[in-house]
């Protein structure tokens, strides 16, 4: 009976040192800045990471569901395979020679024009605030339900005008209530602070990229 005793109080000092380490390492996660404490950024932060892995979850389930009805059986996960977006509205830009392939010249002749394109003062460098400003020569894809929004032809990715719409939604409400979540990849390049909120300030650097 004292053996059992001291078994069972062993598994539970384990159990209650093993939640102790899951809170502190918990703590050290949501604490980004290392300052010992959480605020209201950081738990921000933290709710647009669950959500994002809540939105891969649905993404997930409709794809394995394959005969959609309602239920993934263990056959249909065995049987998934992650599906693969579509890039061919490059492909054939850079297909010159039009005989259906991307052979690594006509990739090379791309990347390079791209380059060219970004490289707004011609200094043969491409800067932050030029990558900022990518959007504007090269389509987006559509990753989340912001995004979806200004996909105004449903064709999967974002053109120089649906990436301009969405920019100048975001500097509008930043404007109303003096900051915005970042909602999408484009807009990270605007949170120069990277704390994930659009404020007055960064706002500013979007009105000037919409309006060149």
């Amino acid at each position: 009976m004292k053996k059992i005793f001291i078994i069972t109080v062993s598994l539970f000092f384990l159990v209650s040192a093993a939640e102790a380490g899951q809170k502190d390492v918990k703590f050290k996660h949501l604490d980004k800045n290392k300052d010992g404490a959480i605020d209201k950024k950081e738990m921000h932060m933290e709710k647009n990471r669950e959500a994002g892995k809540k939105e891969k979850a649905k993404n997930f389930f409709k794809e394995a569901d394959a005969n959609k009805d309602g239920v993934v059986s263990e056959d249909e996960i065995n049987s998934w395979k992650p599906s693969k977006k579509d890039n061919s509205w490059w492909k054939k830009k850079a297909d010159t020679n039009n005989d259906g392939a991307v052979s690594e010249e006509e990739t090379a002749a791309w990347k390079k024009l791209c380059n060219e394109k970004m490289d707004l003062n011609k200094d043969g460098k491409i800067d932050e605030k030029e990558k900022r400003k990518c959007w504007r020569h090269a389509k987006s894809k559509v990753d989340t339900k912001a995004e979806k929004q200004f996909d105004a032809n449903q064709d999967g990715w974002l053109d120089k005008s649906e990436v301009s719409s969405m920019l100048k939604a975001k500097h509008e409400m930043v404007k109303a209530k003096g900051k915005a979540r970042v909602d999408t990849e484009i807009e990270k390049a605007y949170d120069i602070n990277k704390d994930g909120v659009i404020d007055s300030n960064e706002a500013s650097s979007m009105k000037e990229d919409v309006n060149p």
